[in-house]
């Protein structure tokens, strides 16, 4: 019995992890046979290299898609073996770039004549596999270079059966501006901010930048809000969130929250902001829950009410 086979699609890293050092335990054994000096795991820097020039380890890591430090052990490596050298870049004389020495160049034709062997042989093994194998790989690639493995899974979805959470659409003002403006009375009064914002929410929030989502009852009628608000330095602030009486107690506030966090993430925001009132005991609670944690050096607010600020750090 294979337990990572019978654990499916949740052991995905793990079979991937497994393939790789059996591929790279056989990689060596390839390399032996073309009488190559290097480790398998040097490959994507001395690849990158050959077919581009002279780069930094930063842009190292942009073309292979590996981690910063990855590629800086590999460098490392690669130096001691005598096969990379530090040369100033053209562009900055400050900053230095990575190239291959002649005894790098030297290996090359060697590795080329490899990676063609290696294409051919493993492209004829694919296609007997699964003849889209490297396109559904790219996929892959490419979908969580746009989402990450928490966002697939919270938005996988905890919500109550029929209700969903949709984009902020041209006829949802009036249900935005309804919801909101109850919850702030109930508890506040409304200020100027709030009808800037709840009066034309398309020019205060998303022709700037901004964003806001909707939950829909299974009877398709808005039921709660949360807006992303565009701020400087990659920064969204977390607004204007709101659950119908005839809808709470059903975790909708936590999915909106939820909801709107997966969005920033792939909106490349680098961090989450709030303002709230401590006295919202469950609303602070619920952003706690979210990751939200108080920020110490708050900033002036427009609201009277506000006298908590919270952030939610994103990468």
């Amino acid at each position: 019995m294979d337990i990572l086979q019978q654990a499916g699609a949740s052991a995905l890293g793990s079979r991937f992890r497994r393939l790789a050092e059996r591929l790279s335990l056989q990689a060596a054994e390839v390399y032996k046979h073309y009488e190559l000096q290097v480790e398998p795991a040097w490959f994507p820097v001395l690849y990158a290299l050959n077919q581009h020039g002279a780069a930094s380890i930063t842009e190292l890591a942009g073309m292979t898609g590996q981690s910063h430090p990855f590629i800086s052990k590999s460098v490392k490596q690669l130096q001691a073996a005598g096969l990379l050298k530090s040369v100033p870049s053209k562009a900055d004389k400050r900053v230095n770039t990575l190239t291959l020495s002649e005894q790098g160049k030297a290996l090359m034709p060697v590795l080329d004549r490899q990676v063609n062997d290696i294409g051919q042989a493993l492209s004829v093994w694919l296609n007997d596999v699964s003849p889209d194998f490297l396109k559904a790989l790219e996929k892959l690639e490419n979908g969580l270079n746009n989402t990450s493995l928490i966002d697939l899974v919270t938005q996988r979805g905890r919500l109550p059966e029929g209700y969903r959470v949709v984009p902020f659409r041209q006829g949802d003002e009036n249900a935005f501006y309804t919801l909101n403006k109850i919850w702030i009375e109930r508890h506040f009064e409304m200020e100027d901010s709030d009808r800037a914002a709840l009066l034309d929410p398309e020019n205060y929030i998303v022709n700037k930048g901004g964003h806001i989502l909707l939950m829909l009852a299974p009877d398709g009628s808005v039921c709660g809000t949360v807006a992303l608000i565009s701020m400087p330095k990659h920064t969204f602030e977390l607004a204007k969130m709101s659950v119908s009486d005839a809808h709470q107690g059903r975790g909708l506030g936590f999915e909106l929250g939820l909801a709107a966090i997966s969005l920033a993430r792939r909106l490349k925001a680098k961090r989450l902001f709030l303002e709230s009132n401590r006295k919202l005991t469950p609303a602070i609670h619920l952003y706690e829950k979210l990751g939200f944690t108080e920020v110490t050096d708050s900033t002036p607010s427009p609201y009277s009410r506000c006298d908590i600020q919270m952030q939610l750090d994103l990468h």
